[in-house]
């Protein structure tokens, strides 16, 4: 297996902003009550899963909700090319399910996320995927929080 690299986390993460962004501008266009009950559920169960502490189901709901999102945008295209780089996705979202802060901030975002298609709002959908993207590589990639000898959080 190969190991995870800052370098194609960035592309990866990149190519990914542009399709799911893309993805919830169009669901916001759309407005679908089906599409909106679907993203809503995986967003409550997502909750579920981190208030049990349930890491690993966590992750499959986010990816499961990530792929939804796509799924959303109503292009068959775009989904196709999400699909190619799905497998690639797995491997850091894996990954990125062990930070422990990144559950709680991705739950925010994507809440904020599911209320800007609500409101039919494209462009703070796509803005709000984008920014929610970013935070994930951010995250991932700042080194992880160490304590001092009084007990408070270091980098």
């Amino acid at each position: 297996m190969r190991l995870l690299s800052d370098q194609e986390l960035r592309e990866l993460f990149g190519v990914r902003a542009a399709i799911e962004a893309f993805a919830a501008g169009a669901a916001a266009r759309r407005r679908d009550p089906a599409v909106m009950e679907r993203l809503q559920g995986l967003a409550g169960r997502m909750r579920g899963a981190v208030t049990q502490r349930d890491m690993a189901g966590y992750g499959r709901l986010a990816a499961e909700f990530h792929e939804a999102l796509v799924d959303a945008g109503d292009n068959a295209i775009l989904a196709g090319m999400y699909a190619q780089i799905r497998a690639r996705l797995r491997r850091y979202q894996a990954a990125m399910s062990r930070v422990p802060e990144l559950p709680q901030t991705s739950i925010a975002e994507h809440d904020a996320i599911l209320a800007a298609i609500a409101k039919g709002d494209a462009a703070a959908a796509m803005a709000l995927t984008n920014a929610h993207l970013d935070s994930l590589v951010g995250q991932f990639a700042a080194p992880p929080k160490t304590k001092d000898d009084q007990g408070r959080n270091t980098k």
